[in-house]
């Protein structure tokens, strides 16, 4: 797959409020991925490479994105600042200047998906002495073969600040759309609170149906989602919500956590809070 096709599908997306029609969009595209492409898609639609509970993130400053595009735009430095200071997005940055090149490039090539997330990988893992410079490297050679839109993307992937407006629910209907029916749907929802990583729902059912997202179950290092409790007013009020009869308990200050614990040579302890973020470094003395 080139990435121009994925970075048109994100255009449009983001052009688009509807949400009935987000989800023809992505059912449509959905069809016509290799299931393995299509769990990094998802990815990439909220600009990480792993689902949202892994600790690592590209997040890339701003500052090292900007000299990234300037190192191939052909324009200056100050000149690429004050166009972001003027807009304020990398993404929409890169566009401008990408579309502007002072000059054609060599040896350009088209960007396929797997080459984008190629480089991505190699921006996410630089660490140790130069490390910055390798990252901008690496994002200066994505632009090198980019077009303007996949410029705007790619830029808005790697600061982690993707807004294409097409959030879980609608993901989740589309799939349905694509490879299931609507009275599946609430199958492929409950995989998705068990496992907290849609592309791994999404690859499931695209290579194996429901069959095999009705295996999906709990595993220890993936999180479960969180049921969190709703707020009412008064006694009378919850009473009222709860049919007359309810059970109480005493809440205790402190913060929730989700502890993981596989056992074994390979064993490890994985402690999550409610809002999925990794916090085993956090508390050392709970995970010994």
């Amino acid at each position: 797959m080139q990435f121009c096709q994925l970075a048109e599908v994100f255009d449009r997306l983001e052009s688009t409020s509807s949400r009935l029609e987000m989800t023809d969009i992505l059912s449509d595209f959905f069809k016509k991925v290799e299931p393995s492409e299509l769990r990094q898609m998802i990815y990439l639609s909220v600009g990480r490479l792993h689902p949202e509970f892994y600790p690592q993130e590209l997040g890339m400053a701003d500052k090292l994105v900007l000299k990234a595009i300037a190192s191939v735009s052909g324009r200056t430095q100050k000149e690429v600042d004050d166009l972001w200071i003027k807009l304020g997005d990398p993404g929409e940055v890169a566009e401008q200047m990408v579309a502007k090149k002072k000059q054609m490039t060599l040896f350009s090539e088209p960007l396929t998906f797997k080459s984008v997330v190629e480089g991505l990988t190699l921006i996410e893992t630089a660490t140790g002495k130069d490390s910055q410079d390798r990252k901008m490297k690496h994002l200066a050679r994505m632009l090198h073969d980019s077009d303007p839109v996949e410029a705007r993307y790619i830029c808005r992937i790697v600061t982690g600040r993707m807004r294409v407006g097409a959030g879980a629910m609608t993901v989740m209907d589309a799939l349905a759309a694509a490879f299931a029916t609507k009275e599946e749907r609430p199958y492929i929802e409950r995989a998705f609170n068990i496992t907290c990583d849609m592309g791994l729902v999404a690859e499931t059912l695209a290579a194996g149906g429901m069959e095999a997202v009705g295996k999906i179950g709990v595993a220890v290092g993936s999180p479960v989602k969180v049921m969190l409790a709703e707020r009412l007013r008064s006694l009378p009020d919850i009473m009222d919500r709860m049919g007359g009869k309810c059970a109480f308990e005493y809440k205790y200050d402190g913060m929730r956590v989700q502890a993981h614990i596989k056992k074994g040579e390979d064993g490890f302890v994985k402690l999550y809070s409610r809002r999925l973020e990794d916090l085993t470094h956090n508390f050392p003395d709970v995970a010994d």
